[in-house]
């Protein structure tokens, strides 16, 4: 596209700046209430930059920055299954959902850094969206209390938007981002924001254990964790660092006494293990993530080095079912609570190292372990990825790369540990 076309007649780079922290916002209203809309953001997004910064000038880019390449196999390893799964209208499915991995990172191959303001403000979007989707979550839960409090105790959680491992990962990492502004003293306005930034932080920390998702509350102390570590460790504040540990447990304790979700929670997931071990699969929860990830072991075995397919994994895990546990309803034949094992079955051996390999290399290159909040970034998706497929949606995937990006771009070539 020729610089006479091009979108920089009409945009300043600082206005096209907000038009990406517009497309973003659009993107995290789209996780809570419409999939849709988080579709239009990520077209929006992608159309934006190409027209703005133009197709050769994206491409050339592109092609010069390893770590936006390199995410590229997430899209391949699951494109070339294709040669040898039979259900092909299947696998144009999963095709489908991989797309964002080409087309976002071309994208965001000529975005510049973005200013000091923007980028607050998108940081503000996210959290402030999450924050009030939670709201409306813990508004309904109150007002069916009991019926719902007493839901857990066969194996329901609170109704949320869409996948509830999904949103509430996304809600642990908007704590992470509150938990970055007000530490590094980033304010839209002024000063007196820290105020909010504390709140928001309590209200997600506080909101998590009451929606009980085991997924994020892992995610959740696994991050805060890591940043006491770093903070005994890299910035050499031990005693601190060794009473806030101490705390953590203290109030992980007290959230379990005094929680009764959060007890609920866990009563149930004790009778669902038992109930497993007993030899009963039906109507369980965890026992059917359980018997999915064993089944999903065996189609790997069927051809451990390319797996099936990404086209046949759900043929191959009926034919499971149907030979060892025929009893099992629909509903209970779910395909791998594993991220890992999905890979493995679909791809195989070469398909999970380059999956491995795509996933890690954007952390490791230029620095960008440095920043604490891309590393947490990967610690929330990876903690998550032994009970759930998290990449194996349309949320999951936006969620992941879309903030992979911002930060890459962001954050490559800090110093220091952030």
């Amino acid at each position: 596209m020729t610089k006479e076309l091009s979108t920089k007649r009409f945009l300043s780079e600082g206005n096209f700046q907000w038009l990406i922290v517009i497309c973003c916002q659009f993107i995290f209203i789209g996780f809570v209430c419409s999939r849709a809309l988080a579709s239009i953001g990520m077209i929006a997004l992608v159309v934006s930059s190409l027209l703005f910064n133009g197709f050769e000038e994206t491409f050339k880019k592109y092609f010069q920055r390893r770590e936006l390449v390199v995410l590229a196999l997430f899209f391949l390893i699951v494109f070339l299954s294709g040669f040898y799964s039979e259900d092909k209208t299947n696998w144009l499915n999963w095709v489908r959902i991989k797309l964002p991995y080409l087309a976002l990172p071309i994208a965001f191959a000529s975005i510049k850094k973005l200013e000091e303001q923007k980028f607050i403000a998108l940081l503000y979007g996210f959290v402030i969206t999450l924050s009030i989707s939670v709201a409306f979550v813990l508004v309904n839960y109150f007002l069916n209390y009991s019926t719902i409090t007493e839901s857990f105790l066969r194996g329901n959680t609170i109704p949320m938007p869409y996948s509830h491992i999904r949103y509430t990962l996304m809600v642990a990492f908007a704590f992470f981002c509150s938990w970055f502004l007000l530490e590094r003293q980033k304010f839209f306005f002024s000063a007196n924001e820290k105020w909010v930034q504390t709140f928001l932080l309590v209200f997600l920390f506080v909101a998590l254990h009451i929606l009980s998702v085991r997924s994020s509350l892992l995610a959740l102390y696994v991050g805060i964790i890591f940043l006491l570590l770093r903070f005994i460790f890299v910035q050499k504040k031990i005693l601190p660092g060794t009473i806030f540990l101490l705390m953590l447990v203290v109030v992980s304790f007290s959230a379990y006494k005094f929680i009764p979700s959060l007890k609920n929670k866990i009563a149930y997931m004790k009778y669902d293990y038992n109930s497993f071990k007993s030899g009963e699969v039906r109507n369980l929860s965890d026992g059917a993530r359980l018997l999915s990830m064993q089944g999903g072991l065996e189609v790997a075995k069927q051809n451990l080095w390319l797996g099936v397919g990404a086209g046949d994994l759900k043929i191959e895990m009926n034919k499971f079912y149907n030979e060892h546990y025929s009893q099992l309803e629909e509903s209970g034949r779910k395909r791998p609570h594993n991220q890992f094992i999905w890979v493995l079955a679909t791809t195989g051996i070469f398909g999970l190292a380059l999956f491995l390999f795509a996933f890690s290399f954007p952390l490791l290159v230029n620095g960008n372990y440095k920043n604490w909040l891309l590393v947490v970034l990967h610690l929330i998706l990876f903690s998550s990825f032994f009970t759930e497929a998290t990449l194996e949606e349309q949320i999951g995937t936006g969620f992941y790369l879309g903030f992979l990006l911002l930060f890459i771009n962001q954050f490559t070539n800090e110093k220091s540990v952030g």
